[in-house]
């Protein structure tokens, strides 16, 4: 069997494909993995064969059996529905995903998570590769202070970037003056299985890769959203009781970080949040993981 994959713009996205992709080509199917450049170095990495050329081109030259794709890119969800094979997409969190459907989804979603579920989705855990490495030692250390972690800080020169990019520095502010030890990660790939396991607390602006991420370590979250989908995917957040969800009007004027301090300190010390994100990473532990999805895909294919 061939199987294409084609991964969008998200990094997470991708290195959650590359899981299941490897799981197939373990079970001996011919599998090429479509990207954006600066992921391509992560599926050499993993032992898989990039696509070069534009995905809809080589899908119409290589003739796939089966299409697995990210419905958030357009490129993907467009070559996938002139594919004219069976089509496999990933479930997005709090996007909406492009039209059309593909014949199967699959929801790496915890179904606490998951404020609609989707009727016949395949569950499976919400895994990420991730490639080895030698981590700085004070990264796997025990630390006495809790650990703080700050990613997806906006680096853009729009004016909303530049706002959310102070809203940001006023958390970590926050985060110092609370004596806790704060870690600002820049870019959207790191080892969090190394990261998060000696953090607390994650404070992001709702990235689905990020969520996924510190749910599966059993870790807090601080939700400063970027947009309308992300404050969706941060007050589900609020809901399963596992963390909080802070726009730029709850942080507005003089008393905003005595809240913001006062929210910190609830994520770090406790109350109902930290047993409940515990209690989340042992139920996502349990979800099938993706070499389990193998045999339902082979059979879309006979």
């Amino acid at each position: 069997m061939r199987v294409l994959f084609s991964a969008g713009l998200g990094m997470s996205a991708a290195l959650r494909l590359v899981l299941l992709a490897r799981e197939l080509q373990a079970a001996g199917h011919e599998v090429r993995f479509s990207c954006p450049a600066r992921a391509r170095h992560r599926v050499v990495r993993a032992g898989l064969v990039p696509v070069l050329a534009a995905p809809r081109q080589f899908s119409r030259a290589w003739r796939p059996d089966l299409v697995i794709h990210d419905p958030l890119c357009p490129d993907s969800a467009a070559m996938a529905a002139e594919s004219g094979v069976p089509t496999v997409g990933y479930l997005p969190y709090a996007h909406r995903p492009l039209p059309p459907l593909p014949a199967v989804w699959i929801d790496p979603c915890p179904p606490l998570l998951r404020d609609r579920p989707e009727p016949g989705a395949w569950p499976v855990r919400c895994d990420a590769y991730e490639l080895p490495g030698q981590p700085e030692p004070w990264l796997t250390e025990l630390s006495l202070i809790p650990r703080v972690c700050v990613t997806g800080v906006p680096t853009g020169n729009r004016p909303e970037d530049r706002r959310r990019a102070q809203l940001f520095r006023r958390v970590a502010e926050g985060v110092e003056s609370l004596g806790l030890q704060l870690l600002v990660l820049t870019g959207d790939d790191h080892p969090w299985s190394v990261v998060l396991q000696g953090s607390v607390v994650v404070v992001h602006g709702g990235d689905e890769g990020i969520v996924y991420a510190a749910a599966r370590f059993g870790v807090s979250q601080l939700v400063l959203p970027a947009g309308e989908a992300e404050q969706r995917a941060g007050k589900r957040l609020e809901q399963a009781g596992i963390g909080r969800c802070l726009t730029d009007d709850e942080l507005a004027g003089t008393s905003s970080m005595l809240r913001l301090r006062f929210h910190i300190a609830e994520l770090v010390n406790g109350g109902r949040v930290l047993p409940a994100a515990a209690q989340l990473g042992q139920a996502i532990a349990r979800m099938p993981p993706p070499a389990d999805l193998v045999p339902g895909i082979e059979a879309l294919v006979r």
